[in-house]
């Protein structure tokens, strides 16, 4: 019994940096999607809830106390959780599908930013070292994403035998890679291609850093460009700009690998035709840019209206008359996909009317201006704000953290088509930056610990 007892303590003790090394296998998980890393986050937030009330700590009060972004989180979740109840009472029947409806998704939000402070708990209150090499389980990941999908695209099939599908038939144009039936390697590629810069920048020595930027950047932008994923291949050209500005020593590197990233780009659009017809002559016509799908034939004119009539126009105009009728608390969490189809909003103005609904308006802000209304929208923009002035504040001494704060600021780039923020694939994504962020806060990814 004796025996026992010790061997479960011994367990005990090996359980936080059991949590703390499960961070950093939840980038590889999310490929399999998210119910692993949704898992980890929280068994850790539920047993290091249970180690601080245990301990008689206030850990989590102090810092909500403390940190404005942390704060404001918390704010704008609580307020989510009683705008819920307000729109349950005032529209629904209560029958248990509407409750389900409204409260599946703000109920449980909490973890996803309880989650970081947990770890940095877990961090400081067992003394817990970790190399950093622990970010190379990230690089793989990446590697692999991409060779998988670079397969896809030149054999058809990638190595488990998927084939880039969307409702039930071939996509034309789109690769799927190792996601299964999910069309997203390159938003996967966007996301974290600057995590993988920031954590390359901890692993290898200045002189490695110096070929292996240009290596990941030709590399995972050509894949972005040939999943046929447009607007995460114009965010992380947007990212891949703002680091020029922000990040002076990396400015050649930057523009030798656009030099030949340019050209490789050039050869493959020219090799693959329909692949240029999406990425290019539909962009241009859906801009308004164009008159006709084929950007060869057109003066270049800027419409706007082109937009409107587009399927994400008819989407963002619908989500923004369904905040006209309701603008101070909006409709309430995951009810876009709900209210869109009301008879009233067969008026808008798109030629696309038709196909107004979805499961959300494919723009976070238009998606939270329409469910959570203005208070909603003006929290949500405090919380970013003291986000990327948290992340700001810490890069001016630790300067690989400009690399986290060009993919905060990506994730929340207002002009472009999104998916939902409420999915658990976008709040892990945000907490594992969350995490990162406030782990350099914390010294715990100081180089020296390599």
């Amino acid at each position: 019994m004796i025996f026992s007892q010790t061997r479960i303590e011994r367990f005990n003790d090996y359980i936080p940096n059991i949590l703390v090394f499960l961070f950093f296998l939840i980038p590889p998980l999310v490929i399999l999607g998210p119910f692993f890393p949704d898992l980890i986050i929280s068994l850790t937030v539920v047993y290091t809830l249970i180690i601080s009330i245990k301990d008689k700590k206030k850990f989590y009060f102090e810092i909500i106390k403390k940190d404005p972004f942390v704060k404001f989180f918390v704010i704008f979740l609580v307020y989510l959780f009683f705008n819920s109840i307000i729109n349950f009472l005032i529209n629904n029947n209560f029958i248990y599908t509407d409750f389900k409806n409204y409260f599946s998704r703000t109920l449980f939000l909490f973890r996803f930013i309880f989650y970081p402070l947990s770890i940095i708990y877990l961090i400081q209150k067992f003394n817990l070292k970790f190399k950093n090499k622990l970010f190379l389980i990230l690089i793989f990941t990446i590697l692999f994403v991409v060779f998988d999908t670079l397969i896809q695209y030149v054999f058809g099939k990638d190595i488990f035998g998927y084939v880039a599908s969307e409702r039930g038939s071939v996509a034309l144009n789109r690769l799927s890679g190792p996601f299964g039936d999910e069309l997203i390697p390159g938003s996967y590629l966007m996301r974290y291609f600057f995590v993988v810069i920031f954590m390359s920048i901890l692993i290898f020595d200045k002189k490695y850093n110096k070929y292996l930027f240009p290596f990941f950047l030709i590399l995972c932008l050509s894949t972005i460009l040939v999943t046929g994923e447009r607007a995460a291949f114009l965010l992380t050209a947007f990212g891949i700009f703002l680091a020029f500005i922000i990040i002076k020593h990396f400015r050649k590197n930057i523009i030798i690998s656009l030099l030949i990233l340019f050209i490789l780009t050039f050869f493959i659009l020219l090799e693959n035709p329909k692949l240029k017809s999406r990425v290019i002559d539909y962009t241009l016509f859906q801009l308004g840019i164009t008159k006709n799908l084929d950007s060869n034939k057109n003066n270049f004119k800027i419409d706007l209206k082109k937009f409107v009539d587009s399927p994400y126009g008819a989407h963002w105009e619908t989500a923004f008359r369904i905040w006209q009728d309701n603008k101070f608390i909006g409709v309430g969490v995951k009810q876009f996909r709900v209210k869109c189809s009301d008879n009233k909003y067969k008026q808008i103005k798109s030629k696309l009317r038709s196909v107004r609904c979805a499961t959300h308006p494919h723009n976070t802000y238009m998606e939270i201006l329409s469910e959570t209304g203005l208070i909603g929208l003006l929290l949500f923009i405090l919380l970013i704000f003291f986000l990327i002035k948290k992340t700001y504040l810490i890069s001016r001494s630790k300067n690989n953290v400009k690399w986290l704060l060009i993919s905060i600021i990506l994730l929340f780039w207002p002009l472009i088509s999104t998916g939902s923020f409420f999915t658990n694939n976008t709040q892990i994504y945000l907490s594992f930056l969350i995490t990162l962020i406030f782990m350099s806060d914390i010294n715990f990814l100081n180089k020296d610990k390599i």
